[in-house]
Protein backbone atom coordinates (compact mmCIF):
# COMPACT_ATOMS: atom_id res chain seq x y z
CA UNK A 1 0.00 0.00 0.00
CA UNK A 2 2.50 2.16 0.95
CA UNK A 3 4.68 1.62 -2.62
CA UNK A 4 1.30 2.59 -4.22
CA UNK A 5 0.76 5.38 -2.41
CA UNK A 6 4.70 6.69 -3.43
CA UNK A 7 4.22 5.92 -6.68
CA UNK A 8 0.83 7.08 -6.90
CA UNK A 9 2.63 10.90 -5.55
CA UNK A 10 5.57 10.64 -8.02
CA UNK A 11 2.97 10.26 -10.69
CA UNK A 12 0.79 13.11 -9.81
CA UNK A 13 3.99 15.00 -9.60
CA UNK A 14 5.13 14.14 -12.84
CA UNK A 15 2.02 15.00 -14.27
CA UNK A 16 2.09 18.43 -12.82
CA UNK A 17 5.86 19.34 -14.13
CA UNK A 18 4.79 18.37 -17.51
CA UNK A 19 1.93 20.55 -17.33
CA UNK A 20 3.90 22.92 -16.05
CA UNK A 21 6.27 22.64 -19.07
CA UNK A 22 3.09 22.46 -21.82
CA UNK A 23 2.09 25.60 -20.35
CA UNK A 24 5.29 27.75 -20.52
CA UNK A 25 5.99 26.36 -23.78
CA UNK A 26 2.79 27.77 -25.05
CA UNK A 27 3.67 30.83 -23.21
CA UNK A 28 7.10 31.50 -25.17
CA UNK A 29 5.64 30.44 -28.38
CA UNK A 30 2.93 33.23 -27.77
CA UNK A 31 5.39 35.92 -27.08
CA UNK A 32 7.71 34.71 -30.27
CA UNK A 33 4.72 35.65 -31.90
CA UNK A 34 3.65 38.72 -30.61
CA UNK A 35 6.80 39.94 -31.04
CA UNK A 36 7.23 38.79 -35.04
CA UNK A 37 3.92 40.06 -36.03
CA UNK A 38 4.60 43.75 -36.42
CA UNK A 39 7.85 42.90 -38.47
CA UNK A 40 5.65 40.62 -40.68
CA UNK A 41 2.94 43.09 -40.93
CA UNK A 42 5.55 45.85 -41.56
CA UNK A 43 7.15 44.00 -44.78
CA UNK A 44 4.29 43.00 -46.16
CA UNK A 45 3.01 46.66 -45.76
CA UNK A 46 6.16 47.24 -47.88
CA UNK A 47 5.83 44.81 -50.61
CA UNK A 48 2.35 46.88 -51.19
CA UNK A 49 4.35 49.61 -52.00
CA UNK A 50 4.97 49.64 -55.83
CA UNK A 51 6.59 51.56 -58.14
CA UNK A 52 4.12 53.47 -59.15
CA UNK A 53 4.04 54.05 -54.83
CA UNK A 54 7.21 55.34 -54.46
CA UNK A 55 6.73 57.29 -57.44
CA UNK A 56 3.78 59.49 -56.40
CA UNK A 57 5.50 59.89 -52.88
CA UNK A 58 8.40 61.22 -55.03
CA UNK A 59 6.02 63.74 -56.91
CA UNK A 60 4.05 64.92 -54.01
CA UNK A 61 7.20 65.64 -51.78
CA UNK A 62 8.70 67.41 -55.04
CA UNK A 63 5.37 69.59 -55.05
CA UNK A 64 5.75 70.19 -51.84
CA UNK A 65 9.07 71.58 -51.93
CA UNK A 66 8.07 73.65 -55.01
CA UNK A 67 5.24 74.91 -52.71
CA UNK A 68 7.81 76.03 -50.13
CA UNK A 69 10.34 77.55 -52.23
CA UNK A 70 7.32 80.03 -53.82
CA UNK A 71 6.29 80.96 -49.86
CA UNK A 72 10.51 81.18 -48.82
CA UNK A 73 11.45 83.16 -52.33
CA UNK A 74 9.76 86.45 -51.41
CA UNK A 75 11.10 86.77 -48.01
CA UNK A 76 14.29 85.86 -49.20
CA UNK A 77 14.56 88.73 -51.77
CA UNK A 78 13.32 90.92 -49.14
CA UNK A 79 16.64 90.02 -46.90
CA UNK A 80 19.13 89.92 -49.43
CA UNK A 81 21.14 93.25 -49.54
CA UNK A 82 20.23 95.65 -52.32
CA UNK A 83 22.32 99.03 -52.51
CA UNK A 84 22.02 102.48 -54.94
CA UNK A 85 23.77 104.99 -55.96
CA UNK A 86 27.78 104.67 -56.81
CA UNK A 87 29.47 101.69 -56.08
CA UNK A 88 33.66 102.04 -55.30
CA UNK A 89 35.70 98.63 -55.61
CA UNK A 90 36.47 98.87 -52.55
CA UNK A 91 32.55 98.89 -51.89
CA UNK A 92 32.35 95.83 -53.88
CA UNK A 93 35.05 94.09 -52.19
CA UNK A 94 33.61 94.74 -48.67
CA UNK A 95 29.97 93.50 -49.79
CA UNK A 96 31.89 90.61 -51.18
CA UNK A 97 33.30 90.09 -47.95
CA UNK A 98 30.02 90.32 -46.18
CA UNK A 99 27.84 88.24 -48.77
CA UNK A 100 29.43 86.45 -51.36
CA UNK A 101 28.37 82.41 -50.64
CA UNK A 102 30.88 80.70 -51.65
CA UNK A 103 33.45 82.44 -48.79
CA UNK A 104 30.29 81.98 -46.20
CA UNK A 105 30.54 78.15 -47.42
CA UNK A 106 34.72 78.56 -47.36
CA UNK A 107 34.43 79.96 -43.17
CA UNK A 108 32.18 77.01 -42.30
CA UNK A 109 35.15 74.58 -42.26
CA UNK A 110 36.57 76.65 -39.53
CA UNK A 111 33.92 74.80 -37.18
CA UNK A 112 35.01 71.37 -38.45
CA UNK A 113 38.26 72.07 -37.89
CA UNK A 114 37.38 72.94 -34.33
CA UNK A 115 35.54 70.06 -33.95
CA UNK A 116 38.29 67.77 -35.50
CA UNK A 117 40.51 69.25 -32.52
CA UNK A 118 37.61 68.62 -29.86
CA UNK A 119 37.36 64.84 -31.28
CA UNK A 120 41.41 64.63 -31.07
CA UNK A 121 41.38 65.73 -27.55
CA UNK A 122 38.93 63.52 -25.99
CA UNK A 123 40.87 60.48 -27.46
CA UNK A 124 42.94 61.50 -24.75
CA UNK A 125 40.06 61.82 -21.75
CA UNK A 126 38.30 59.23 -20.26
CA UNK A 127 35.15 58.18 -21.67
CA UNK A 128 32.11 57.24 -19.34
CA UNK A 129 28.95 55.02 -20.67
CA UNK A 130 25.89 53.65 -19.41
CA UNK A 131 24.54 49.91 -19.90
CA UNK A 132 20.93 49.05 -18.82
CA UNK A 133 19.50 45.21 -19.78
CA UNK A 134 16.30 43.24 -19.11
CA UNK A 135 16.70 39.45 -19.36
CA UNK A 136 13.68 37.21 -19.03
CA UNK A 137 14.48 33.31 -18.17
CA UNK A 138 11.89 30.55 -19.37
CA UNK A 139 13.58 28.34 -16.03
CA UNK A 140 15.43 29.01 -12.92
CA UNK A 141 17.73 26.49 -11.35
CA UNK A 142 16.92 25.33 -8.78
CA UNK A 143 16.65 22.19 -5.93
CA UNK A 144 14.82 20.32 -3.95
CA UNK A 145 15.44 20.38 0.12
CA UNK A 146 12.64 18.60 2.23
CA UNK A 147 10.36 18.38 -0.15
CA UNK A 148 10.20 22.34 -0.94
CA UNK A 149 11.34 23.44 -4.42
CA UNK A 150 14.69 26.14 -3.89
CA UNK A 151 15.40 28.52 -6.50
CA UNK A 152 18.55 29.98 -7.50
CA UNK A 153 17.69 33.12 -8.56
CA UNK A 154 14.77 34.95 -10.09
CA UNK A 155 13.25 34.67 -13.94
CA UNK A 156 13.46 38.50 -14.24
CA UNK A 157 16.63 39.74 -13.96
CA UNK A 158 17.54 43.30 -14.38
CA UNK A 159 21.01 44.92 -14.13
CA UNK A 160 22.47 48.68 -14.84
CA UNK A 161 26.50 49.61 -15.58
CA UNK A 162 28.21 52.68 -15.81
CA UNK A 163 31.59 52.33 -16.80
CA UNK A 164 34.94 54.87 -16.95
CA UNK A 165 37.69 54.22 -19.51
CA UNK A 166 40.57 56.14 -19.44
CA UNK A 167 43.13 56.05 -22.19
CA UNK A 168 46.43 55.67 -20.63
CA UNK A 169 49.12 54.61 -23.56
CA UNK A 170 47.91 54.28 -27.27
CA UNK A 171 51.72 53.89 -28.73
CA UNK A 172 51.92 57.84 -29.65
CA UNK A 173 48.78 58.12 -31.41
CA UNK A 174 46.69 60.25 -29.18
CA UNK A 175 49.60 63.06 -29.35
CA UNK A 176 49.66 63.10 -33.47
CA UNK A 177 46.32 63.18 -33.56
CA UNK A 178 46.08 66.14 -31.49
CA UNK A 179 49.06 67.35 -33.36
CA UNK A 180 47.07 66.67 -36.90
CA UNK A 181 44.01 68.44 -35.71
CA UNK A 182 45.71 71.76 -34.78
CA UNK A 183 47.77 71.64 -38.51
CA UNK A 184 44.68 70.88 -39.94
CA UNK A 185 42.81 74.01 -38.27
CA UNK A 186 46.15 76.66 -40.16
CA UNK A 187 44.95 74.60 -43.21
CA UNK A 188 41.59 75.50 -43.09
CA UNK A 189 42.57 79.31 -42.47
CA UNK A 190 44.86 79.04 -45.75
CA UNK A 191 41.45 77.40 -47.85
CA UNK A 192 39.79 79.71 -46.61
CA UNK A 193 42.40 82.59 -47.66
CA UNK A 194 42.90 80.98 -51.05
CA UNK A 195 38.71 81.36 -51.82
CA UNK A 196 38.66 85.14 -50.61
CA UNK A 197 41.81 85.81 -52.79
CA UNK A 198 40.32 84.02 -55.64
CA UNK A 199 36.83 85.64 -54.60
CA UNK A 200 38.59 89.19 -54.53
CA UNK A 201 40.22 88.71 -58.46
CA UNK A 202 36.73 87.72 -59.53
CA UNK A 203 34.86 91.11 -58.23
CA UNK A 204 37.71 93.21 -59.15
CA UNK A 205 37.96 91.65 -62.83
CA UNK A 206 34.10 92.13 -62.95
CA UNK A 207 33.83 95.84 -61.49
CA UNK A 208 36.99 96.52 -64.03
CA UNK A 209 35.15 94.66 -67.20
CA UNK A 210 32.19 96.90 -65.98
CA UNK A 211 34.11 100.02 -66.30
CA UNK A 212 35.44 98.91 -70.08
CA UNK A 213 31.86 98.11 -71.46
CA UNK A 214 31.16 101.72 -69.67
CA UNK A 215 33.77 103.34 -71.68
CA UNK A 216 33.29 101.29 -74.73
CA UNK A 217 29.24 102.46 -74.69
CA UNK A 218 30.48 106.36 -74.61
CA UNK A 219 32.63 105.52 -77.46
CA UNK A 220 29.78 104.37 -79.26
CA UNK A 221 27.69 107.18 -78.04
CA UNK A 222 30.19 109.92 -79.48
CA UNK A 223 30.66 107.69 -82.41
CA UNK A 224 26.54 107.84 -82.94
CA UNK A 225 26.39 111.29 -82.34
CA UNK A 226 29.40 112.17 -85.04
CA UNK A 227 27.01 109.87 -87.48
CA UNK A 228 24.30 111.66 -86.72
CA UNK A 229 25.44 115.07 -87.41
CA UNK A 230 27.00 113.93 -91.07
CA UNK A 231 24.06 112.53 -92.11
CA UNK A 232 22.00 115.58 -91.19
CA UNK A 233 25.19 117.80 -93.41
CA UNK A 234 25.04 115.08 -96.03
CA UNK A 235 21.00 115.46 -96.14
CA UNK A 236 21.25 119.49 -96.31
CA UNK A 237 24.16 118.73 -99.19
CA UNK A 238 21.64 116.46 -101.11
CA UNK A 239 19.05 119.18 -100.36
CA UNK A 240 21.22 121.52 -102.35
CA UNK A 241 21.99 119.18 -104.84
CA UNK A 242 25.65 118.59 -104.17
CA UNK A 243 25.08 115.03 -102.82
CA UNK A 244 23.73 112.19 -104.34
CA UNK A 245 20.95 109.39 -102.53
CA UNK A 246 24.17 107.26 -102.50
CA UNK A 247 26.06 109.59 -100.09
CA UNK A 248 22.76 109.83 -97.58
CA UNK A 249 22.36 105.79 -97.73
CA UNK A 250 26.25 105.70 -97.23
CA UNK A 251 25.51 108.00 -94.00
CA UNK A 252 22.46 105.96 -92.58
CA UNK A 253 24.26 102.93 -93.09
CA UNK A 254 27.25 104.24 -90.44
CA UNK A 255 24.79 105.66 -88.21
CA UNK A 256 22.71 102.24 -88.23
CA UNK A 257 26.23 100.07 -87.66
CA UNK A 258 27.03 102.79 -84.35
CA UNK A 259 24.04 102.40 -82.94
CA UNK A 260 24.16 98.43 -83.22
CA UNK A 261 27.64 98.68 -81.56
CA UNK A 262 26.30 100.83 -78.66
CA UNK A 263 23.50 98.44 -78.33
CA UNK A 264 25.73 95.53 -78.12
CA UNK A 265 27.79 97.50 -75.54
CA UNK A 266 24.87 98.35 -73.17
CA UNK A 267 23.99 94.59 -73.57
CA UNK A 268 27.51 94.15 -71.87
CA UNK A 269 27.29 97.05 -69.25
CA UNK A 270 24.09 94.93 -68.35
CA UNK A 271 25.34 91.55 -67.87
CA UNK A 272 28.60 92.82 -66.51
CA UNK A 273 26.90 94.25 -63.54
CA UNK A 274 24.38 91.08 -63.06
CA UNK A 275 27.92 89.21 -62.81
CA UNK A 276 29.09 91.52 -60.39
CA UNK A 277 25.82 91.88 -58.10
CA UNK A 278 25.67 88.20 -57.96
CA UNK A 279 29.48 87.94 -56.68
CA UNK A 280 28.84 90.48 -54.53
CA UNK A 281 26.52 88.73 -53.16
CA UNK A 282 23.74 91.47 -53.28
CA UNK A 283 20.12 91.68 -54.74
CA UNK A 284 19.95 91.65 -58.47
CA UNK A 285 17.51 94.99 -58.11
CA UNK A 286 19.91 97.02 -57.02
CA UNK A 287 20.38 100.02 -58.75
CA UNK A 288 24.62 101.40 -58.96
CA UNK A 289 26.82 103.42 -60.57
CA UNK A 290 30.57 102.31 -61.05
CA UNK A 291 32.39 105.12 -59.38
CA UNK A 292 35.78 103.89 -60.75
CA UNK A 293 37.70 104.63 -63.85
CA UNK A 294 40.49 102.76 -66.13
CA UNK A 295 43.46 104.08 -65.16
CA UNK A 296 47.31 103.18 -66.07
CA UNK A 297 50.26 102.86 -63.92
CA UNK A 298 53.17 102.26 -65.24
CA UNK A 299 54.98 98.91 -63.05
CA UNK A 300 57.93 97.31 -62.99
CA UNK A 301 58.00 94.35 -61.11
CA UNK A 302 61.23 92.40 -60.27
CA UNK A 303 60.81 88.36 -60.61
CA UNK A 304 63.09 87.54 -57.67
CA UNK A 305 61.65 89.69 -55.49
CA UNK A 306 58.03 88.33 -56.48
CA UNK A 307 59.18 84.75 -56.18
CA UNK A 308 60.22 85.57 -52.43
CA UNK A 309 56.82 87.12 -51.53
CA UNK A 310 54.69 84.71 -53.17
CA UNK A 311 56.17 81.59 -51.32
CA UNK A 312 56.01 83.20 -48.10
CA UNK A 313 51.90 84.09 -48.66
CA UNK A 314 50.51 81.98 -51.43
CA UNK A 315 47.89 79.89 -50.34
CA UNK A 316 48.13 76.91 -51.92
CA UNK A 317 51.97 76.74 -51.13
CA UNK A 318 51.06 77.19 -47.46
CA UNK A 319 47.99 74.67 -48.08
CA UNK A 320 50.78 72.22 -49.41
CA UNK A 321 53.06 72.16 -46.83
CA UNK A 322 50.23 72.08 -44.13
CA UNK A 323 49.42 68.62 -45.74
CA UNK A 324 52.95 67.29 -45.54
CA UNK A 325 52.70 68.15 -41.90
CA UNK A 326 49.59 66.25 -41.20
CA UNK A 327 50.49 62.94 -43.58
CA UNK A 328 53.30 63.20 -41.65
CA UNK A 329 51.04 62.88 -38.21
CA UNK A 330 48.82 60.40 -40.18
CA UNK A 331 51.54 57.94 -40.72
CA UNK A 332 52.65 58.41 -36.51
CA UNK A 333 49.30 57.45 -35.65
CA UNK A 334 49.22 54.10 -38.43
CA UNK A 335 52.97 53.05 -36.80
CA UNK A 336 51.47 53.58 -33.44
CA UNK A 337 49.00 50.52 -34.42
CA UNK A 338 52.62 48.40 -34.06
CA UNK A 339 52.53 49.31 -29.69
CA UNK A 340 49.90 47.66 -27.60
CA UNK A 341 47.27 49.79 -25.89
CA UNK A 342 46.90 50.44 -22.07
CA UNK A 343 43.78 51.56 -20.71
CA UNK A 344 41.89 51.90 -17.05
CA UNK A 345 38.45 51.37 -16.10
CA UNK A 346 36.19 51.37 -13.22
CA UNK A 347 32.45 49.59 -13.41
CA UNK A 348 30.03 50.11 -11.36
CA UNK A 349 26.65 47.26 -11.67
CA UNK A 350 23.48 47.62 -9.83
CA UNK A 351 21.34 44.57 -10.66
CA UNK A 352 18.30 42.14 -9.47
CA UNK A 353 19.52 39.73 -8.04
CA UNK A 354 21.60 40.74 -5.96
CA UNK A 355 24.96 40.64 -8.24
CA UNK A 356 26.65 39.23 -4.65
CA UNK A 357 24.01 36.83 -3.76
CA UNK A 358 21.55 35.31 -6.55
CA UNK A 359 18.73 34.10 -4.28
CA UNK A 360 18.46 37.46 -2.86
CA UNK A 361 15.72 38.75 -4.94
CA UNK A 362 16.32 42.35 -4.51
CA UNK A 363 18.45 45.08 -5.70
CA UNK A 364 22.21 44.83 -4.86
CA UNK A 365 25.74 47.42 -6.52
CA UNK A 366 28.87 45.97 -7.06
CA UNK A 367 32.42 47.29 -8.76
CA UNK A 368 35.36 46.47 -9.83
CA UNK A 369 38.27 48.25 -11.44
CA UNK A 370 41.37 47.18 -13.21
CA UNK A 371 44.33 47.65 -16.01
CA UNK A 372 43.25 46.36 -19.58
CA UNK A 373 46.53 45.60 -22.70
CA UNK A 374 45.60 44.99 -26.32
CA UNK A 375 48.48 43.98 -28.34
CA UNK A 376 48.12 43.50 -31.85
CA UNK A 377 50.88 40.41 -32.95
CA UNK A 378 50.12 40.50 -36.09
CA UNK A 379 47.77 42.14 -38.90
CA UNK A 380 47.92 42.08 -42.59
CA UNK A 381 45.99 45.36 -42.22
CA UNK A 382 48.44 47.09 -40.32
CA UNK A 383 51.09 46.77 -42.85
CA UNK A 384 48.57 48.10 -45.87
CA UNK A 385 46.93 50.74 -43.98
CA UNK A 386 51.16 52.04 -43.15
CA UNK A 387 51.93 51.54 -46.98
CA UNK A 388 49.41 53.68 -47.39
CA UNK A 389 50.03 56.74 -45.30
CA UNK A 390 54.14 56.55 -46.39
CA UNK A 391 52.72 56.33 -50.03
CA UNK A 392 50.47 59.73 -49.30
CA UNK A 393 53.18 61.34 -47.58
CA UNK A 394 55.71 60.84 -50.89
CA UNK A 395 52.65 62.00 -52.65
CA UNK A 396 52.51 65.39 -50.64
CA UNK A 397 55.81 66.40 -51.06
CA UNK A 398 55.67 65.78 -54.50
CA UNK A 399 52.34 68.38 -54.73
CA UNK A 400 54.76 70.72 -52.82
CA UNK A 401 57.06 71.08 -55.22
CA UNK A 402 54.47 71.21 -57.84
CA UNK A 403 52.69 74.00 -56.62
CA UNK A 404 56.37 75.97 -56.33
CA UNK A 405 57.12 75.61 -59.82
CA UNK A 406 53.32 75.97 -60.74
CA UNK A 407 53.83 79.53 -58.79
CA UNK A 408 56.91 80.51 -61.06
CA UNK A 409 55.61 79.95 -63.87
CA UNK A 410 52.61 82.15 -63.31
CA UNK A 411 54.78 85.07 -61.91
CA UNK A 412 56.52 84.42 -64.96
CA UNK A 413 53.47 84.37 -67.23
CA UNK A 414 52.09 87.29 -65.67
CA UNK A 415 55.35 89.66 -65.54
CA UNK A 416 55.39 88.75 -69.57
CA UNK A 417 51.65 90.09 -70.01
CA UNK A 418 52.22 93.10 -67.81
CA UNK A 419 55.09 93.95 -70.51
CA UNK A 420 53.30 93.61 -73.30
CA UNK A 421 50.03 95.30 -72.30
CA UNK A 422 52.26 97.90 -70.87
CA UNK A 423 53.58 98.00 -74.92
CA UNK A 424 49.49 97.91 -75.74
CA UNK A 425 48.66 101.04 -73.94
CA UNK A 426 51.78 102.88 -75.35
CA UNK A 427 51.00 102.16 -78.56
CA UNK A 428 47.15 102.77 -78.64
CA UNK A 429 47.32 105.94 -77.03
CA UNK A 430 49.51 107.08 -80.06
CA UNK A 431 47.65 105.10 -82.15
CA UNK A 432 44.31 107.28 -80.90
CA UNK A 433 46.02 110.90 -81.13
CA UNK A 434 46.59 109.66 -84.82
CA UNK A 435 43.25 108.63 -85.29
CA UNK A 436 41.86 111.83 -83.89
CA UNK A 437 44.10 113.65 -86.10
CA UNK A 438 43.22 111.73 -89.50
CA UNK A 439 39.76 112.49 -88.83
CA UNK A 440 40.38 116.14 -88.25
CA UNK A 441 42.28 116.15 -91.68
CA UNK A 442 39.54 114.12 -93.59
CA UNK A 443 36.61 116.55 -92.27
CA UNK A 444 38.56 119.71 -93.06
CA UNK A 445 39.19 118.10 -96.80
CA UNK A 446 35.46 117.38 -96.82
CA UNK A 447 34.74 121.05 -96.48
CA UNK A 448 36.96 122.04 -98.89
CA UNK A 449 35.67 119.06 -101.50
CA UNK A 450 38.93 117.48 -101.44
CA UNK A 451 37.92 114.30 -99.46
CA UNK A 452 34.97 112.38 -100.15
CA UNK A 453 32.48 110.99 -97.74
CA UNK A 454 33.56 107.93 -97.55
CA UNK A 455 37.01 108.93 -96.55
CA UNK A 456 35.65 110.91 -93.63
CA UNK A 457 33.38 107.78 -92.61
CA UNK A 458 36.69 105.50 -92.69
CA UNK A 459 38.40 107.75 -90.60
CA UNK A 460 35.59 107.88 -88.37
CA UNK A 461 35.79 104.19 -87.83
CA UNK A 462 39.06 104.26 -87.36
CA UNK A 463 38.65 106.39 -84.07
CA UNK A 464 36.11 104.62 -82.84
CA UNK A 465 38.15 101.39 -83.07
CA UNK A 466 41.50 103.23 -81.54
CA UNK A 467 39.58 104.22 -78.73
CA UNK A 468 38.35 101.11 -77.99
CA UNK A 469 41.76 99.13 -78.47
CA UNK A 470 43.21 101.85 -76.01
CA UNK A 471 40.78 101.19 -73.00
CA UNK A 472 40.97 97.44 -73.75
CA UNK A 473 44.45 98.19 -73.09
CA UNK A 474 43.75 99.87 -70.07
CA UNK A 475 42.20 96.95 -69.17
CA UNK A 476 44.40 94.12 -69.77
CA UNK A 477 46.99 95.85 -68.12
CA UNK A 478 44.76 96.39 -64.79
CA UNK A 479 43.94 92.81 -64.92
CA UNK A 480 47.34 91.56 -65.37
CA UNK A 481 48.66 93.34 -62.15
CA UNK A 482 45.37 91.76 -60.42
CA UNK A 483 46.77 88.35 -61.87
CA UNK A 484 50.61 89.08 -61.21
CA UNK A 485 49.10 90.08 -57.42
CA UNK A 486 46.96 86.73 -57.09
CA UNK A 487 50.27 84.63 -58.19
CA UNK A 488 51.88 86.45 -55.24
CA UNK A 489 49.58 85.70 -52.83
CA UNK A 490 49.16 88.97 -52.05
CA UNK A 491 45.62 89.89 -53.10
CA UNK A 492 43.93 90.26 -49.83
CA UNK A 493 44.72 88.88 -46.31
CA UNK A 494 48.43 87.83 -45.82
CA UNK A 495 49.72 84.67 -44.34
CA UNK A 496 48.54 84.38 -40.54
CA UNK A 497 46.14 87.14 -40.99
CA UNK A 498 42.39 86.72 -39.54
CA UNK A 499 40.10 86.21 -42.41
CA UNK A 500 36.94 86.41 -40.40
CA UNK A 501 34.38 88.92 -42.35
CA UNK A 502 34.50 90.88 -39.86
CA UNK A 503 38.28 91.57 -39.75
CA UNK A 504 39.35 90.91 -43.25
CA UNK A 505 41.38 93.88 -45.09
CA UNK A 506 40.32 94.73 -48.81
CA UNK A 507 43.68 94.85 -50.87
CA UNK A 508 44.08 98.29 -52.20
CA UNK A 509 43.66 98.47 -55.93
CA UNK A 510 48.17 99.44 -56.27
CA UNK A 511 48.40 96.75 -53.88
CA UNK A 512 51.84 95.48 -55.58
CA UNK A 513 53.62 98.61 -55.72
CA UNK A 514 56.19 98.07 -53.10
CA UNK A 515 57.72 94.86 -55.17
CA UNK A 516 58.54 97.31 -58.26
CA UNK A 517 61.87 98.16 -59.36
CA UNK A 518 62.52 101.93 -58.51
CA UNK A 519 63.32 104.66 -60.50
CA UNK A 520 66.02 107.87 -59.73
CA UNK A 521 65.26 106.63 -55.81
CA UNK A 522 61.06 106.15 -55.96
CA UNK A 523 59.14 103.50 -57.02
CA UNK A 524 57.93 103.32 -60.91
CA UNK A 525 54.43 104.02 -60.31
CA UNK A 526 52.38 107.26 -60.10
CA UNK A 527 50.02 105.80 -57.48
CA UNK A 528 50.13 106.03 -53.67
CA UNK A 529 52.55 103.73 -52.08
CA UNK A 530 51.93 100.89 -49.85
CA UNK A 531 54.20 98.72 -47.46
CA UNK A 532 53.29 95.27 -46.99
CA UNK A 533 52.90 93.59 -43.66
CA UNK A 534 55.37 91.12 -43.32
CA UNK A 535 54.36 87.43 -42.40
CA UNK A 536 54.70 86.31 -39.25
CA UNK A 537 57.52 83.92 -38.50
CA UNK A 538 56.22 81.16 -37.25
CA UNK A 539 55.46 80.31 -41.27
CA UNK A 540 58.88 80.95 -42.32
CA UNK A 541 59.26 77.44 -41.37
CA UNK A 542 62.20 74.56 -42.37
CA UNK A 543 60.94 72.31 -45.58
CA UNK A 544 61.95 69.17 -44.23
CA UNK A 545 59.29 67.24 -44.98
CA UNK A 546 60.93 63.85 -44.08
CA UNK A 547 59.03 61.09 -41.75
Amino acid sequence: MRESATEGTTCFQYGRSEKRRREMTTTRMTRILCLALPAVLTVLATGCAGRAGVYRDVMASRREAYEQWLAQREAADAARVRIEGKLSLQDALKLSVANNKTLQAALEERGVARGRIVEAMGEALPTAGVRAGYTRLDEVAGFNIGGQSVSLGDPDNYSVDLTVTQPLYRGGAISSAIRAARVYAVFTDEQVRGVAQQMFFDVATAYYKVLLAQQLVEVAKDSVEASRHSLKLVENRKALGTATKLDVLRAQVELSNFQAVEIKQRNLVNRGKTALLKLMGVSQDSDIELSGKLTYSEINPVYEEAVRVAFENRPDIFSAELQIRMQREALNVAFSRYFPSLNAFYTQTWSKPDPHDSMLVKWGDAWKAGVTLDWTLFDLRREGKLMQEASLLRRNRIELIDAEERTLREIQAAILTIQDAKEFVESQRLNQERAEEGLRLATVGQEQGVNTEVEVYDARAALTRAKANYYQALYDHTVARLILQRAMGILGPRAGASVMPKEMKTPKPAYIKPFMKEKDGALSTKTKETTPAQPPETHNQNREVEP
